[in-house]
Order: C-alpha cells, then structure tokens, then sequence
C-alpha cells in the first residue's frame, strides 16, 4: 500500500458527527473494523477480530463478543459512536481528527466520550484534532486553539487565552455568555450584528464586518483582514488598531 491510502486510517484516523452514517447499514460494525484492522496490519481475519472485540472492549462497548456482530443501527447512539473510536483506534494513529464527535448525543453520553478520548488520548500518545463549533467542549479538552471564520483561519492562541481575551469582537459575545469565563459584573459586551456572510474567497473587504461592534468605515468594508502574530498569538490585523 503507497501514497495516501497507507496514511489515512494508520497515521490519522476521523470520528465522523454522525456515526450513524458512516457505518454500512449492510454490514456489520464488527466487519468494517476488521476490514480497517486487516488493511493496515498483517493479520489473518481470526487475529483481526479478536483485536476487534478488544478494541470494543477497551472503549467501553458492554458485550463486545455479541455487539460485534451486531449492525450500527442496533447500537444504541453511544454505543455506535464508542464503535467509532474503536474503528479510529484500531491501528493506533499518531493524530485522531474528531469531527463534532457528540453533537448527536445526549448531555451525559457526551462527557463520557469526552472522558473516554482524553483517556485513550493520555494512554496511546496521540494528537487529537477536535473540530466543534461547542464552546464548552472546546473548553473541557483543548489545550491550543485555532478560530476559523468562513473557511478562512481568524485567530489562533492557547484556550485560556482565547475565553479571557478575545481578538475577535464578534466572538466577545459568545464568550461574556459562557458562565466559567464571564466578564466582570457590570461590564457591557460588544453585541454581533447583521448577517453572517456566506463567502470568503474574492473579497475586498472584511468579510467580518457586518457582525463587528467595532466596526470602521472607510477600512472594515474595504480592506480584507491579514493574520499576523500578535506577541505570542495569531489574530487578524484590523481588529488590532489602536
């Protein structure tokens, strides 16, 4: 196996939103595991189930010698989203890509496959890449944080940094909302107005500005903003003047 093939699935693997849908419907979850594990890894069909059934196991699936033969939609949605970490995990990536991974849950399945990641993630060593638009989530497991707006990279700095002091105005909002990084009492936020874009791409202006409290005529809707460093940060220059 060359090229991308022998990277995608052994060096990084992807925790889909919606594992509902990433699974065959025809086949079972035991099965597409199995397929992963003997793609990557040279071992018979019999060796790649029992790393299956242990995978399952490790990730806290209840039965996993009866659910591995089971189809995702007899899964509950936790149990199917721990089958998808369990496939993601089956040959040990360096980087996991975790795509809104408990949009679809419920609030206490949720923190339990927040707590499970950060386990396998202190355990196995690897990276993970958490794509979310929950700020409590990003919150509970990012250490460093990249903002993007409309495709495009915004502001880029260690969480703390990014809840206590915000380069972004139309993010002050969001953040002055959430309980455990709140504004002093009394403290007015800057509030987002107008629609939100729908492009990036072949603009002259700040795509931004619409929503922007501090809003400059004259420089906001004709300059596009340019991402630079900011002492130990990254954020878009014209949120910076003085």
């Amino acid at each position: 196996m060359a090229g991308h093939a022998a990277i995608r699935g052994a060096e990084i693997a992807l925790i889909f939103q919606e594992p509902m849908s990433s699974f065959s419907p025809v086949h079972t979850v035991g099965n597409q595991i199995i397929e992963a594990i003997m793609l990557h890894q040279q071992l018979d069909r019999r060796q790649a189930r029992e790393k299956t059934i242990e995978i399952l196991r490790r990730v806290g699936v209840s039965s996993p010698e009866e659910r591995v033969d089971q189809l995702a939609n007899q899964l509950s949605g936790g149990l199917r989203q721990r089958a998808m970490i369990a496939m993601a995990l089956s040959c040990h990536p360096t980087l996991l890509i975790a795509d809104e991974p408990t949009t679809a849950l419920d609030v206490t399945t949720q923190t339990q496959i927040l707590a499970l990641m950060r386990h396998l993630q202190q355990e196995d060593g690897m990276a993970i890449m958490l794509i979310t638009h929950d700020l409590g989530v990003v919150a509970e497991m990012a250490e460093d944080v990249v903002v993007m707006y409309l495709g495009r990279v915004v502001e880029q700095a260690p969480v703390d940094e990014i809840f206590h002091a915000p380069r972004i105005p139309t993010r002050r909002p969001s953040c002055d909302r959430f309980p455990a990084f709140a504004r002093a009492p009394g403290s007015v936020s800057p509030q987002s107005r107008g629609p939100c874009p729908t492009r990036m791409t072949d603009r002259r202006d700040g795509p931004f500005h619409p929503r922007c409290a501090e809003f400059m005529a004259g420089t906001c809707d004709r300059q596009a903003p340019s991402l630079r460093p900011v002492g130990d940060r990254h954020a878009v220059s014209c949120f910076l003047y003085e």
